[in-house]
This record gives C-alpha cells, structure tokens and sequence, in this order.
C-alpha cells in the first residue's frame, strides 16, 4: 500500500459530513450505500453494523505508525454506523486487546498490508481489493453505469489488476497501462482479449472518457489529454490532475484518502 503522510488522514475526522456532503452530489449515493455497491451485498449491512463492533490497532513496527491514521479509520467506520475503538496497545498487545474485547472486526496496517479480519468468521478484506472496487463502484454511479463502456485504468499493480477485474464483472472494457510492461504481459496472460492494453497514457486517454487512475504519479494527466466530459475515479495518491485539467473536470473527480476503501474493507468483512 502507498504510505500516507499525517497530512493526508488528519483531517478526515473533522471534515467526514462535508466529504459525504460532496460524495453525494458526485455520485447520488452515501459513503455506506457506494461501499455496499462495491461488495454487492444483497442486503443492507445496517443490522449486522448495530449488532458488531470493530477494533482498530495501531502498528508499530517498520516505519511506525503514522499520526492520525487510526483516527482517522475509526471515524469513518464511526460514520458508516460500525461501533470502532483503538485499542491503547500496539502491535501483538493491540491485537490481543482487540480479541480480549470480542472486537468482531479488527483493522490493522503496517508498510506493506491494510487488512480489516473477522474474528468470527475468518474472512480476511485487503484494502487494495476494497479500494479497487470502491472506486469502480464510485467511477459507475458517476457514469451512469458501465456496461459495454471503455474504460482506461492507469497502472497495473494491485489495485490497478483488481480494478479490471471488477469493471469486467460490471461488464465494462477495460484498457490498461503502466510503465512497467511485464505488469501488462500479466493483465493479457489473466484477461485475455477482454482487456487492452498501451503503452502510453496519452494514447490511451483518448480512446474513452473514463478514468481510474491508481498510479501515484503527480501532473500525470494534462488538460490537453482530456476534456469536459471526463470522468476520473482517483484512488491513487497524489491526485494525477495538474491544476489545469483538474479546473477542467470540475466536479468530475473522485479522490480521497481512506474513505471508500474503508468504508467498503468494512461491509465486506461484516458482510453475510
């Protein structure tokens, strides 16, 4: 997982009303009703988040935890309706805290893995997935659906590979590119003829107006490359948009921090 900066999650806490405020006039939907698009519950997970609880666990080890990350994940599952503590140890102390207060739930991160695990039933949601298909479920509700649309995914890594794999279930066409082609020798060799890949982004942004950028890339995507009508799903950080294509697209971009990715870590764990 890319590594946040305290500058990057300190805010959410206090700015959560305003961000579902511009959730909803982006996509239609709530943070909680994106998260259950994106885990295609068949039910509201509602009930099961009044009936469970969730621990969060700061994590010490490589690099440290970072300031205001574990605020900042339990306020939005605080937010979605998930009952959340941080546990005041760290590391295997917080994880025995966690299951010492029967915490249905517990998320933990450290320099390389962002898991939420059920306790109960074993179900273990990396982020990389959840936030893949938050912003494929964020990108279609800003589209007005993807079925037989192209899309161009930028970057094929974890989140990049799991984000084709969830437009191809939504019945999109997905286009790829990275800079690392044995990245896209590995998108052919899993998809097939059902994804296309390029050697340039430039090349491959004018082939749709759909975009899910998980490339943390600044000034990636120039005003040049796209045009009023973009649409940009951005889970990667920094945003890829220089300033002018960024006025360019307006209110068209989709971009944060934690907040789909926990939002939908969390339905998929509690999930029936």
């Amino acid at each position: 997982m890319t590594r946040l900066k305290p500058a990057d999650v300190l805010h959410i806490p206090r700015t959560l009303e305003q961000y579902e405020k511009e959730l909803r006039n982006k996509t239609g939907c709530s943070l909680l009703q994106i998260a259950e698009d994106a885990a295609n519950t068949k039910k509201s997970v509602g009930s099961l988040f009044s009936k469970s609880k969730a621990a969060v666990v700061p994590i010490t080890a490589g690099r440290g935890a970072i300031e205001g990350f574990s605020d900042a994940v339990a306020a939005i599952l605080n937010h979605i309706g998930l009952p959340t503590v941080i546990t005041r140890g760290t590391d295997v102390v917080g994880i025995g805290e966690a299951y010492a207060q029967e915490a249905d739930v517990v998320f933990v991160a450290d320099d390389i893995k962002f898991v939420a695990i059920n306790t109960r039933t074993m179900r273990v949601v990396d982020n990389a997935t959840a936030t893949a298909k938050a912003y494929v479920a964020a990108l279609s509700k800003m589209a007005g659906g993807l079925m037989g649309k192209r899309v161009l995914v930028i970057g094929a890594g974890n989140v990049g590979t799991a984000a084709v794999s969830n437009l191809i279930l939504r019945g999109a066409k997905p286009l790829a590119v990275d800079i690392d082609r044995s990245r896209l020798k590995s998108l052919k060799a899993r998809f097939g003829g059902r994804v296309a890949v390029f050697d340039s982004s430039a090349e491959a942004v004018r082939r749709t107006s759909l975009i899910i950028n998980t490339a943390p890339v600044r000034n990636l995507i120039h005003s040049d490359m796209i045009h009023e009508n973009t649409v940009i799903s951005n889970p990667a950080i920094p945003l890829c948009l220089t300033e002018a294509a960024l006025s360019k697209v307006g209110r068209n971009v989709l971009h944060d921090p934690l907040q789909l990715g926990v939002a939908t870590m969390a339905v998929e764990a509690c999930a029936d």
